[in-house]
């Protein structure tokens, strides 16, 4: 049995999708409704492939996808489903952490101790109102695609936070483990979106799927081609040596922490923040992702963290 997310257009066509400025597709981060002449953009997303620190991660991952239009995230709401009653003051703790590092308010939610799952889920659904937001309709051939952060950095995180057995029986050290863990606040991205919000035409966060994924959800969204060069993306140093150990391709790794930027002001962004590189250009073609050495892609790229973990499932 398959584990992970599953490609959109196996259901949505089945789906009653309306009344919406902006509604679900390939690519796209959040929904926009309008409300009283504002644009209300709301995103909902779980996390279920971690132990520990749930809480924390639920919120920095939905609230990441908010900041992908251009918006801070306010508000949130929180669906706890917990394996066992004495997770929920460190889920409670993480929610509240990620909140006050975000400057987000719970607004509601719902908490239960659920059968049948062996570790916790938390779901969330972050909303923000705005005036305007970053539109896919605005790229055109010639913009220049932009990697924001470091590829791997939610992957790495959880490897080092769930596998230090195995990573330390391959030979990691402890030191490189412990730095790795502290990636856990590289994965909130709203400061680094909101500066670059302004050069941006669209944003695209990196999560399941790692880099490679959200490169080609930029293209089946944009409706381009997306022509990109990885040689020009240098690892954390953390994530090189443990994916490496694990035989785990980094650009296909879970990457909460870094994005996609589309944008006709790459020399601007560049200047803003470390950790930024230019991959490659939009180009007139079909919606691919062409990667220099590698190849064309026209499918979803498989998860290596669900991939790594269904082999590895005793060393939990």
């Amino acid at each position: 049995m398959n584990f992970g997310k599953v490609p959109i257009n196996k259901f949505i066509y089945n789906l009653p999708i309306g009344d919406c400025i902006l509604c679900p597709s390939i690519g796209e981060d959040a929904g926009v409704i309008e409300v009283n002449g504002k644009y209300l953009i709301i995103h909902s997303d779980p996390i279920t492939e971690t132990r520990g620190d749930a809480g924390f991660l639920s919120v920095a991952v939905a609230c990441n996808d908010i900041n992908m239009k251009g918006v801070k995230c306010k508000w949130v709401l929180t669906t706890i489903l917990l394996s066992d009653i004495s997770h929920l003051e460190s889920t409670i703790s993480g929610i509240s952490e990620a909140c006050n590092i975000i400057g987000c308010k719970v607004i509601g939610g719902h908490t239960e101790v659920t059968s049948g799952i062996d570790k916790d889920i938390v779901i969330t659904t972050a909303m923000s109102s705005s005036n305007s937001f970053l539109n896919y309709n605005n790229v055109k051939p010639g913009m220049k695609v932009i990697l924001v952060g470091s590829p791997a950095i939610e992957g790495t995180w959880i490897l080092a936070k769930d596998y230090e057995s195995i990573l330390l029986q391959k030979g990691i050290s402890k030191q490189v483990i412990e730095s790795a863990r502290r990636f856990k606040y590289d994965i909130i991205v709203e400061n680094k979106a909101l500066k670059v919000s302004h050069y941006a035409v669209a944003m695209h966060d990196a999560t399941e799927g790692g880099v490679m994924q959200a490169l080609f959800e930029v293209a089946k969204a944009s409706g381009y081609t997306v022509s990109v060069d990885l040689s020009k993306v240098k690892l954390r140093y953390e994530t090189s040596v443990i994916t490496k150990a694990l035989g785990i391709d980094p650009f296909r790794l879970i990457s909460s922490g870094a994005f996609i930027v589309v944008s006709e002001k790459a020399d601007e962004i560049i200047g803003l923040l470390d950790e930024v590189y230019v991959l490659g250009e939009v180009r007139k073609g079909d919606p691919v992702l062409e990667v220099k050495g590698l190849g064309i892609f026209n499918e979803d790229f498989e998860e290596e963290l669900v991939r790594f973990e269904s082999g590895n499932i005793s060393w939990r």
